[in-house]
């Protein structure tokens, strides 16, 4: 019965020219405005007087991809290091991880809290001006390689990332991280 409510709603909502508001949408879905019923909105959102429903069931873990995962890894490792979350960054490296990289001119080799303390002096939350795109990922069974590019337009910096990720208790985490700067500089 309620998906068939919130059919016949949805097609309303589309087919109308007129703009409905989410506690008009939430009306015409539970009848009235004393209904203790709520949309679930980590399921589901209004946009443009459309109701929009991901599914009924929520994705587990087990349910999504390698690729998928190691997407979401990456996402939270661009995110951290681009909002100074240094818990969102240092989480997404395993305890034992070695990042390779040139620190003020001289090959260094880093733990992820070495290079956690990067970000520690800057706001956490506030966007510190680094972007960052997947490039590729290759996976083979239970490892995997990434490429992300991290531009930092104000400083006119462009940097190449190479990540190696393995994957355990089918979660993935980065064991490997090198980096250089593209950008001619």
């Amino acid at each position: 019965m309620s998906f068939l409510s919130f059919f016949l709603v949805f097609s309303q909502a589309s087919k109308s020219d007129d703009k409905l508001d989410e506690q008009q949408l939430l009306i015409n879905i539970y009848g009235n405005q004393n209904s203790k019923k709520v949309i679930n909105y980590d399921k589901s959102f209004v946009s443009e007087s459309k109701l929009f429903y991901e599914s009924l069931e929520k994705k587990s873990s087990t349910q999504l991809s390698d690729k998928d995962k190691i997407e979401f890894t990456l996402n939270n490792y661009i995110e951290g290091s681009s909002y100074n979350n240094l818990e969102q960054l240092e989480g997404v490296f395993t305890e034992n991880a070695t990042l390779y990289l040139t620190v003020n001119g001289e090959f260094k080799s880093l733990t992820p809290k070495e290079y956690v303390a990067f970000f520690k002096d800057a706001e956490k939350g506030k966007f510190n001006g680094r972007y960052g795109k997947v490039l590729s990922i290759e996976v083979v069974k239970d490892i995997a390689t990434a490429k992300v590019e991290i531009s930092i337009p104000e400083r006119k910096m462009i940097y190449i990332d190479l990540l190696l990720l393995k994957k355990s208790e089918n979660n993935w985490k980065i064991i490997s991280k090198t980096a250089t700067q593209v950008d001619g500089n």
